[in-house]
Order: C-alpha cells, then sequence, then structure tokens
C-alpha cells in the first residue's frame, strides 16, 4: 500500500497542492477535475489549470462525471446537473478544451476513472469545496494519483484561506470581510489555453447529454426516482444568467421589503445555481453592484450573498462537526442537556413530515414547497426547522430530520449553507436567548408570529397550486412570472 501523502501545501490565496509526487514528464494533457464549479468562466480552478497547461505548452482536459451512489441521489438532482452538460460542452469546444462528462449509471459501469484518466495528465488541478463528499473525493485521488494533485477554491469572493479558524458568527466575520472586500470585488480575468486541442482521445467513457436525452439517462440510473426534477428549476449556466436578469430588473430595487415575503417572488432564488457552480458569486455580485438599484436594497443582498455565504463556508472549512450537533457552541450544549427531558406534546415521524401530515399549515406549506420545487423560501425555512425541533423526541432526531428532508428534496442541499441554517435553527452563529421549554436558551419561533409579518394565507394557497400549475408568484412590481429555462 502506498504512503498517504495529503500533505496540503498553499500555494497561493485558493490554490493548495494536496501531495509531494512528481510530475509527469510524458503527459499528454493537464487535467482538471470539476467537481463543483460546473462553469466555464469566473471559474479560479478552470483559470490555474489552463495556466499550468500553457506553461508546459500542453492542452487541456476537463473531467466531469456523475455517479449514481452519492448519498440522496435521485432524478431531481441529477437532472439539474445534467441540464449543464451540453452547453458546457459546447463552450469548451470553443475555447479549445476537451471537455469529458461520464454518467456512471449503477455498479457494473466503469469505476475508477479519475486516476485512469490522471495516467496520461501532467498534474491534476480540482474543486476545493469544504463540505459533503468533496473532501472525500479529494482524499482519495491523493492516495491513488502519482502526480501532483492541486485543489482550488472558487467558491466564494474572498479566499477560504484569508482566515486562519473558524468565526463565531456574522458580527466577527463582517469586518474582516469588509477590510478586503475591495481587493477581490473586482472583474474576472479569464486565461485563454494556448494549445487549443478540443478532441483530445481520452481513456474513459463519454457521455453524450442532450435536452431530448436526459430524461432517458436519468431513468437508467440506479438512484431514487421518487425525487421528481424540479418543474420550476432548471440547470446551467444560461439558467442561472436568466434568473439574475430577471432579478436585477424585477425585483432587486425592492430587495429590502421583499426578501421576506414568500408569497411574491422576492428573493434572488440562486442558491441552487451557485451550489452547483453554475454561476459564481463574483459575477452575481458585480452584477449587482453595477445595477441601478437603490442601495438599500443592493446592501441588503450583498450582505447575504458575501457575509453570511462566506461565514457558512468558514465554519464547514474548519469545523469538522459541521453536520452533526456537535458543532454547536458550548451554551447551546448546556441548554440541550438541561432541556432532554423536557416533554413534547406532539411528535412527528419522518414520514409524516415529509407528508406534510402535520397540524401547522406554515409548515405544511414550507415543506410542500421543497417537495415539488426543490427549494425552499429563507424566510419559512427558519420556522420549518425550529418546529421541528419542538416535534422530535430529541435533538438528535430532530437534526436528522431536517438534514435528510433538505438534502433529499433541496437543490441548494448537501451545501455550507444548508448545514450552516439547520444548525441556525439549534443556536450556531445565534446567541442565547429567553429560556423556555424544549428550546432551552435557543431562539423560539412560531407560526402565529411569524405568519404574521406577510401574507401567509396567500403563501400557503400559492404552495397548494403547484402540483398542478408549477410555478413562481408574481414579482411586487411585474405581473410576470419567470419560466426557468423555457
Amino acid at each position: 500500500m502506498r504512503e498517504n501523502r495529503f500533505s496540503m501545501k498553499q500555494i497561493d490565496e485558493r490554490v493548495t497542492l494536496l501531495n509531494d509526487e512528481p510530475e509527469n514528464k510524458n503527459a499528454k494533457y493537464v487535467l482538471y477535475w470539476m467537481q463543483m464549479f460546473k462553469r466555464t468562466s469566473h471559474n479560479h480552478a478552470l483559470k490555474f489549470a489552463i495556466e499550468q497547461a500553457n506553461e508546459r505548452k500542453l492542452p487541456l482536459v476537463v473531467y466531469e462525471a456523475l455517479k449514481y451512489y452519492y448519498p440522496w441521489a435521485s432524478d431531481r438532482i441529477h437532472t439539474f446537473i445534467l441540464e449543464g452538460v451540453e452547453e458546457k460542452r459546447k463552450e469548451f469546444k470553443k475555447l479549445g478544451i476537451t471537455y469529458v462528462f461520464y454518467l456512471q449509471k449503477d455498479k457494473n459501469a466503469p469505476k475508477q476513472t479519475v486516476k485512469k484518466i490522471a495516467q496520461d495528465a501532467a498534474l491534476l488541478i480540482t474543486d476545493d469545496f469544504p463540505c459533503f463528499i468533496i473532501p472525500g473525493h479529494n482524499a482519495a485521488i491523493v492516495e491513488k494519483a502519482e502526480i501532483p494533485v492541486y485543489a482550488v477554491d472558487s467558491n466564494g469572493i474572498i479566499p477560504m484561506s484569508k482566515f486562519d479558524k473558524e468565526e463565531y458568527a456574522a458580527y466577527t466575520i463582517r469586518p474582516k470581510i469588509n477590510k478586503i472586500l475591495d481587493d477581490y470585488l473586482k472583474p474576472f480575468e479569464e486565461s485563454e489555453i494556448a494549445v487549443k486541442k478540443a478532441d483530445i482521445p481520452v481513456d474513459c467513457p463519454d457521455t453524450q447529454v442532450t435536452a431530448e436525452n436526459i430524461a432517458q439517462l436519468v431513468a437508467e440510473c440506479d438512484i431514487d426516482h421518487s425525487v421528481k426534477p424540479s418543474p420550476i428549476y432548471h440547470g446551467g449556466t444560461a439558467n442561472a444568467r436568466k434568473r439574475l436578469k430577471f432579478f436585477i430588473e424585477n425585483i432587486l430595487e425592492n430587495y429590502d421589503e421583499t426578501r421576506n415575503k414568500p408569497e411574491i417572488d422576492g428573493s434572488s432564488r440562486l442558491s441552487s445555481y451557485l451550489h452547483f457552480g453554475f454561476i459564481s458569486a463574483l459575477e452575481i455580485a458585480l452584477e449587482v453592484k453595477r445595477s441601478k438599484a437603490k442601495q438599500e436594497s443592493k446592501d441588503a443582498f450583498l450582505e447575504e450573498l458575501i457575509v453570511r455565504r462566506e461565514l457558512s463556508f468558514n465554519f464547514t472549512k474548519f469545523n469538522q462537526n459541521y453536520d452533526s450537533l456537535a458543532a454547536l457552541p458550548d451554551w447551546v450544549q448546556q441548554t440541550m442537556r438541561d432541556h432532554v427531558d423536557d416533554e413534547r406534546e406532539k411528535v412527528y415521524s419522518l414520514e409524516e413530515l415529509e407528508n406534510c401530515e402535520t397540524y401547522d399549515e406554515l409548515w405544511n406549506a414550507a415543506q410542500r414547497e421543497i417537495n415539488i420545487t426543490g427549494e425552499m423560501h429563507n424566510y419559512v425555512r427558519m420556522l420549518w426547522g425550529k418546529l421541528v425541533i419542538q416535534w422530535s423526541k430529541n435533538y438528535e432526531e430532530a437534526f436528522a430530520h431536517l438534514e435528510h428532508l433538505n438534502n433529499k428534496y433541496g437543490l441548494d442541499g448537501r451545501d455550507p449553507n444548508s448545514y450552516a441554517g439547520i444548525l441556525w435553527c439549534f443556536g450556531k452563529h445565534d446567541r442565547p436567548w429567553m429560556e423556555r421549554e424544549i428550546f432551552g436558551k435557543m431562539r423560539y419561533m412560531t407560526s402565529n408570529s411569524t405568519g404574521k409579518k406577510f401574507d401567509s394565507k396567500k403563501y400557503i394557497e400559492w404552495t397548494k397550486t403547484l402540483s398542478k400549475n408549477a410555478k413562481l408568484p408574481p414579482a411586487k412590481n411585474s405581473g410576470e412570472t419567470l419560466p426557468f429555462g423555457e
């Protein structure tokens, strides 16, 4: 067995060398394993790969794969990812870069494909994403590869390496971000490949994906077919930019007033596109910054996109327990111990929650939205999490139910924002409040008080129409809704 050389040497602010293997001097190309940054622009990993290829006067191969056995694999997630493949293939061909996409359908399909492709590569570049299955993927390829492996951070506007520890809350990371933000909130300088070869033979199956064959490809995969594709949100960079344009033209001006109103289309709804890397936070921030919307709305949106989002990436990078209650601060651990035996008036099973079978119509509406569309409005998501704590046998069961419901149905699940958001319901990135039953000193929310802050009846009724007429509600100043992907 070869020695594990997972050494992690910081090369620059965004690039980490994960091992100390020598380069392959007889290489045919440089390899970029695209895992999370599924885009051909504003991509620091792709830029680094192009620069490395140019230095060696080699062409570049971009390899992307979708396996069948990742946790919560479903028709919904598979379809959303596949909807971005055809446009990338066309764009990479224009750029003179070879793009290989492999859909691994079942246990009989070829395995160890990255290792095979890497045999003809000078070095391997991949995505530095601090959550879900990606850290494990990167550790595994370091074990197998006999060439240098670099991980590149293209997650946010500020490199994750600018922070050397976990930040306690938004108020601790905000001044640190604001101090250096102008250094990073700048137009992205793209690099061009020098040796243009868009058709290099690569030892790997290459799955041809088109809009017409996606449904058939998904049907052939050994995944959960019960979670259907979203009827509203469709994957790909073109759809991400279409939504961004609609948001800036129809929503951003009033974002400070509408972002907490789930009964209208008043938020960006870009979280799924950010999660899968179809669009970068930098591109979004620059478009928002140069828009003519009022400053209050731009500031409110950029606070969410930059400060809150980068706080979640900081959390998952530095806290190994990001996917458990062990990540919670000491005061929460103590308050849970104090209230672990508190009586729960009502306890719902996971099946009842999944089927929206609670006595609370607002909670049911929130779950119904994510079940059908793949997203849940952030404002009701807070209440959604709080009530599951109240309805579970214990805190561990509550976390497990929230993680499952969010990651199974949410297109933006399995993400640093997701885990930070779920744990916020338990007190992460928050402060102690007045003590009460079950919640102890955790912040408490009720449907009655939350529902008074927006037209909850209208939101509930909208979610009931989704199964037959899946479309977003109109924006405040527009009678139109945005039909994603049409």
